[in-house]
């Protein structure tokens, strides 16, 4: 068998669309997966308006699979005494099952042009020329791999071994637990109206981070996640019964409901490694930390950074240079792009957690604040906001609210 051009590691969205962009691009491409698809992921399925915009390619796959717009949110401090209601003026939310969500981008990126392999489990990749990608299914070879299996993606491991990069600790990494029970249409029309309103809740049972509910069509999506080492201190399945409890007594989950199971998936909440590119190799998504700090959101991020990678990988065949600081010219694309949101992000992800009552607590009395939270949320504004903004900000309330709870 002939080489291909690029292989991708991983067949969630970050890696169907770098194949569909790839595909698209006139390269050979295969894209491989262990999972059978359609496959569910732990995840809250809300995309952000900005994807479309970013991938209109993707558009005529995307928007048959979107089962609702959102269009306000409510956030809850710790306490329940203080709640932020907001209506987006733009940039309104989609709500997406993952499930049938990430087997649409799969099937874009077949209908471009990639060969598809699920079920497909790699268990090695060996560097001499090229790259030779074991498989279950017997050897591949490409001229490039890229890695997209998420947060313990092989590939990215090599990268920080090579690149001198630590693993992510259980301080940078978050645990994600969720689920999505039918509930049917009648319920959540009457539940969530028209608007479908998310609700956020920050610090259930204490966690350092937060839990939502996202109503799609005829199902509910809920869960919890915080950092990892917080998630360690406490008893998941007793917070996860007194979420649903909490839900339950606010009308949002119907009474004659069991409490529904849980899944997971760990979420790097750091941001971006340092070096996403090594010979022969790209990492895109949540394997390379693509992830927003503060909401866990990095399909986006994800995605985007698959169509930039096309230039790179582009220029490599072309001119057959694959050496790590040619391949770097994507990391510096990237980070062009999204980079400096995402650190600020983090910086401002950390000041949220640590004061969540009060910034909540300004935040229903500031409608700026509010506008600044959602931005931050939903990533309206490219780029970001800054750091300096949402300080400012802050710092504003601190002062005109000096008696917290009383002003």
């Amino acid at each position: 068998m002939a080489p291909y051009d690029v292989i991708v590691a991983g067949g969630g969205p970050s890696g169907a669309t770098t194949a569909f962009y790839a595909a698209k691009a006139g390269l050979n491409v295969a894209i491989i997966d262990r999972s059978c698809f359609p496959r569910d992921k732990a995840c809250g399925g809300l995309l952000t308006a900005r994807l479309l915009d970013e991938l209109p390619e993707l558009r005529p796959y995307i928007e048959p699979v979107i089962e609702c717009p959102s269009r306000d949110v409510n956030l809850y401090s710790p306490s329940l005494k203080h709640r932020i209601d907001y209506v987006f003026p733009l940039g309104t939310p989609w709500n997406v099952r993952r499930e049938v969500f990430d087997h649409a981008l799969l099937e874009a990126a077949r209908d471009a042009g990639a060969d598809v392999l699920t079920e497909t489990r790699v268990t090695g990749y060996q560097f001499n020329g090229g790259v030779k990608v074991t498989t279950s299914r017997g050897d591949f070879r490409s001229k490039m791999v890229i890695g997209a299996t998420g947060p313990n993606d092989m590939l990215a491991g090599q990268v920080r071994q090579r690149r001198n990069l630590n693993p992510w600790n259980d301080r940078e990494m978050a645990i994600a637990l969720m689920w999505e029970p039918v509930v049917g249409k009648e319920f959540i029309d009457s539940a969530f109206g028209d608007n479908r309103s998310l609700l956020v809740h920050f610090k259930p049972g204490g966690i350092e981070g937060f839990g939502w509910v996202f109503p799609k069509e005829g199902r509910l999506n809920i869960g919890f996640g915080g950092y990892k080492h917080s998630m360690k201190l406490v008893k998941l399945r007793e917070i996860w019964k007194e979420y649903i409890s909490l839900l339950k007594k606010d009308g949002y989950f119907p009474q004659e409901h069991p409490v529904p199971p849980v899944k997971g998936a760990p979420i790097p909440l750091v941001g971006p490694m340092k070096a996403t590119t090594m010979d022969h190799t790209l990492i895109v998504g949540d394997a390379a930390g693509m992830v927003s700090p503060l909401s866990g959101e990095g399909i986006y991020y994800g995605m985007h950074a698959g169509k930039i990678a096309i230039k790179t990988i582009k220029n490599a065949l072309k001119t057959g240079n694959f050496t790590q600081a040619y391949l770097d010219a994507y990391h510096r694309d990237w980070s062009m792009v999204f980079g400096n949101e995402l650190s600020d992000l983090a910086f401002f992800s950390r000041m949220v957690l640590k004061m969540p009552e009060r910034m909540v607590y300004y935040g229903t009395r500031d409608k700026k604040l509010c506008e600044i939270f959602a931005d931050l949320f939903l990533g309206i504004t490219p780029g970001g906001l800054g750091k300096k903004k949402p300080m400012a900000r802050t710092l504003f309330n601190a002062v005109r609210y000096p008696y917290f709870g009383l002003g």
